[in-house]
């Protein structure tokens, strides 16, 4: 299963999909745990949802472009997995910097996905042999 890369871009795809949507859903209670002094300020509370429709926005296409790369060559999907892990760990610096340097809440459900999504993503690319 995890020898796959076009099995792995799919999956990675579903889960940037689901995680875009979630950010629609969710947006206010998202923005209300990032930035707790949001709640009593409207006007921020307003901004914080509109970033988060944005973002939502992004993750969709990102995940929608990588599930539908699902039928491309192993060489082509595999090239696609590294740039997954790097991007991804480019994402978890940001976090981390948002975290210590400014204070903002993160989830550490966010911070599990994007480790779990880093490693699957760079060991699939690696694998030299695939199914």
């Amino acid at each position: 299963m995890f020898n796959n890369s076009r099995f792995t871009l799919a999956l990675i795809g579903i889960i940037m999909i689901l995680e875009s949507i979630s950010f629609v859903v969710f947006a206010k209670e998202i923005t209300e745990i990032m930035f707790p002094f949001s709640t009593d300020n409207p006007e921020a509370l307003e901004l914080g949802i509109s970033l988060r429709y944005a973002m939502a926005s992004g993750l969709f296409f990102l995940g929608m472009l990588l599930f539908l790369c699902r039928g491309v060559p192993r060489s082509a999907a595999q090239r696609l997995l590294f740039c997954c892990g790097s991007g991804f760990s480019i994402v978890l610096l940001s976090l981390t910097y948002l975290t210590f340097f400014r204070d903002v809440n993160i989830s550490k459900i966010i911070y599990i996905i994007h480790i779990i999504l880093v490693l699957l993503s760079f060991y699939v690319s690696s694998r030299k042999f695939q199914e």
